[in-house]
């Protein structure tokens, strides 16, 4: 993806690229910016002839348009925000972060299907080279990068990292451009990281996945799991689900994380029911979090939690059709349902196998936007950049 490299040596970049990706998420969005403005001063370097600057391959991302619904809609409700600024502004950067994503995939539908299978190899290697390196680094201690993380390298440090890695693990298995073996030796690395990783979106990611794929088999599947998927913009209506003490203390002592993004949810949802058409405005949640006061904790749970209480809303609200409501009202939460329908009706037009994997993307990518990351998160947003051109160069050849 470098002006006037020879092919080799742009796999070695892109190699590279997917290995400091998985190593170092915050790393994206500045690795995504140099990987496109490469290849824009590469393309006008040759009078336009390729590359980004080819159009006719843009006509297929025409349902990615949809994507800007959002900052479009956050625009239009920046008077009735509680912090107008702030929407405003997150808005313009959305934007800016979608024309990027954007760009990537036009970039990849641009490749000729020859080199397209070559530099989907060199994705699949580097992201598997990094999660290797990613689970030697934790058996190590952080013997590999801990001195450049100036932290402690744990299981926590790396969740973002496993929550990529997860992410390819099951298209790699299935649509990965090497035999079967060779799939499964790349895949290993990711599957072990989630596994042992903290992170709560990186252990059920897989499992979603491979349940996804077989689903998606089905020509109907797609749409199948995105009306399942969709069907959590009803989340509000449940809120709050009462527990028993018994319970309460049951889910605290087996799964904590799950006890507190209850509370969160249920917080969040008491916000939504202030400001149910127009939200608080985009990015809102941070601002809302910052101010949120921490909820007591069970007496059963302080000795494993070894605090008294939990913040209502770190940040967001660990839910991205709850954060949509949160911050854009009713009109936003229905956007995740028509951008998720858009996606599966162009998954069932792919023939199988590409269809399978698509579906375990699109459903093993909803699973951190259920469970885990806020929306707006600039190395999440670029990350799914990133995945969503590696899958256009898996299926080159096949869509």
């Amino acid at each position: 993806m470098i002006l006037r490299l020879p092919e080799a040596a742009k796999q070695a970049a892109l190699a590279g690229f997917a290995t400091i990706a998985v190593l170092f998420p915050q790393a994206l969005p500045v690795l995504l910016g140099l990987v496109v403005l490469s290849e824009i001063v590469a393309a006008a370097a040759e009078g336009g002839r390729r590359g980004l600057l080819t159009f006719g391959a843009w006509g297929r991302l025409r349902p990615a348009l949809l994507l800007f619904l959002v900052p479009i809609l956050a625009l239009a409700l920046v008077p009735w925000a509680e912090w107008p600024v702030l929407s405003a502004g997150r808005a313009g950067r959305l934007v800016g972060e979608l024309l990027l994503a954007l760009a990537l995939a036009g970039i990849a539908l641009a490749v000729p299907p020859d080199q397209a299978a070559r530099r989907a190899r060199a994705v699949t290697v580097g992201l598997g080279v990094g999660a290797g390196l990613a689970v030697a680094d934790l058996a190590s201690q952080g013997l590999l990068t801990g001195f450049l993380r100036g932290q402690p390298v744990d299981v926590i440090t790396y969740g973002r990292s496993a929550v990529l890695a997860a992410l390819a693990a099951v298209p790699i298995l299935l649509a990965a451009p090497f035999p079967l073996l060779r799939r499964v030796f790349l895949a290993i690395p990711g599957i072990v990281l989630a596994a042992i990783s903290a992170n709560l979106a990186a252990k059920l990611l897989v499992p979603v996945a491979v349940v996804a794929a077989l689903v998606g088999l089905w020509r109907w599947g797609p749409v199948v799991i995105a009306l399942a998927v969709s069907s959590v913009i009803a989340l509000p209506a449940l809120l709050p689900i009462a527990l028993t003490p018994a319970q309460e203390c049951a889910l605290w002592a087996g799964k904590p994380s799950a006890a507190h993004r209850l509370l969160i949810w249920t917080y969040a949802d008491g916000l939504i029911d202030q400001r149910p058409w127009s939200g608080w405005g985009l990015d809102a949640a941070r601002r809302l979090g910052a101010a949120a006061p921490d909820a007591p904790a069970p007496e059963c749970a302080r000795p494993a939690l070894g605090r008294d209480s939990v913040p209502l809303l770190p940040l967001h609200p660990h839910n991205g059709a709850l954060q949509l409501w949160l911050e854009l009202g009713a009109l936003g939460a229905l956007v995740l349902p028509l951008l998720l329908l858009t996606i599966s009706r162009t998954l069932m037009l792919l023939p199988k196998v590409a269809r399978a994997t698509g579906s375990a993307a699109l459903a093993g990518g909803m699973v951190p936007l259920l469970v885990s990351f806020g929306l707006w998160q600039g190395w999440w947003l670029a990350g799914l950049s990133v995945f969503w051109g590696m899958m256009l160069l898996y299926f080159s050849r096949r869509s």
